[in-house]
């Protein structure tokens, strides 16, 4: 039987964006459904997660954040980064630029880059200067102008890291283009359900120690290969410079060089789905009879999000023939 609770909340969380990053829609309605169901006076905390998802997982579609009071307009924006190609330059960038801030100079490789991990990290220390800087700059096409919008308006959500990524999607907006996000063709692999139990969760935290114990790995290093060979796993991705530059960072903060953590993970990964195959299996099940129960619920808000979208779209499309196909391509 369903029951809300903290672990139980931080395992469909972790679910949700999973979800997300691997393209599957029809989890992310069921997992956003049931959500909405266990915490009902919470729905303030699914807005707030779809922005901060938003500008994590496709920092470009920041910009088309647009929400009413109800549930579904929030649910159709998760939808819209669902089906998107990923890209997560803000999050590389903003990660690297919290671990500045909070003393790391590690992250520091003396290239020109730098520069601009300085000017996070010192936004994440002064957010209202940067904020009022941001505001200023010159904005080159609409689409930048309302992503910079939502993201000042968002700028407390979250956690400071969580912040650090929404300051870097605004920053890179007002230095260069807006990549144009296309839509990638539904996933049509199943869903691994371990994946949600990561070390957020009080079940992956545990099994990921038992598995570097008897395995006689470092805990970091087995945490971080499984994030990154599973956890971050998306179903298509535009090459990020500065995604790409966190990683190495981390993999060479833990002591592993990126080139060998196949070898690490690929022994490792068995062993971690067998040691969270129950709670894999009792996800998969409380989710399928959930769903099963909810059933009209769950279309009826299938069919609201996809009326929003379609709305949403002739919106743009309006936009474009009053305004013109050079001012509005990016918006």
């Amino acid at each position: 039987m369903m029951k809300s609770g903290t672990d139980t909340d931080a395992c469909y969380r972790s679910l949700l964006q999973k979800a997300v990053r691997r393209g599957d829609a029809d989890l992310v309605y069921t997992a956003s459904a049931l959500l909405a169901s266990l915490s009902p006076r919470k729905n303030n905390w699914y807005r707030t997660r779809t922005a901060i998802i938003t500008f994590e997982e496709c920092w470009p579609l920041g910009g088309e954040l647009i929400f009413n009071r109800k549930f579904h307009s929030k649910v159709a924006a998760l939808i819209r980064v669902t089906r998107a190609q990923k890209s997560r330059c803000a999050s590389g960038l903003g990660y690297l630029a919290h671990a500045l801030a909070e003393g790391d100079g590690s992250v520091l490789n003396k290239s020109a880059d730098d520069r601009h991990i300085k000017i996070i990290a010192n936004a994440i220390n002064r957010p209202d200067d940067f904020w009022h800087w941001i505001t200023e700059q010159k904005k080159t096409d609409k689409h930048t102008a309302a992503l910079i919008s939502t993201a000042h308006q968002f700028r407390q959500a979250g956690l400071p890291r969580d912040r650090a990524v929404i300051q870097s999607a605004a920053y890179l907006a007002v230095n260069g283009q807006v990549p144009f996000q296309k839509e990638m063709q539904p996933t049509d692999q199943a869903f691994p359900y371990w994946v949600a139990f990561d070390k957020h969760t009080a079940e992956g935290k545990l099994a990921m120690q038992d598995v570097a114990r008897d395995l006689h790995l470092p805990l970091p290093q087995l945490e971080w290969t499984c994030f990154y060979f599973e956890g971050a796993k998306t179903n298509g991705e535009i090459p990020s410079r500065w995604w790409e530059r966190h990683n190495q960072w981390h993999f060479e903060k833990i002591g592993l060089p990126a080139e060998e953590a196949h070898l690490l993970w690929e022994p490792a990964k068995p062993q971690v789905i067998e040691a969270l195959a129950e709670d894999s299996r009792r996800l998969k099940k409380d989710l399928y009879r959930w769903k099963i129960a909810n059933l009209e619920q769950i279309q009826a808000l299938k069919r609201q999000v996809a009326l929003f979208i379609e709305h949403f779209e002739a919106v743009h499309r309006d936009q474009k023939d009053l305004f013109g196909k050079d001012d509005l391509d990016n918006i």
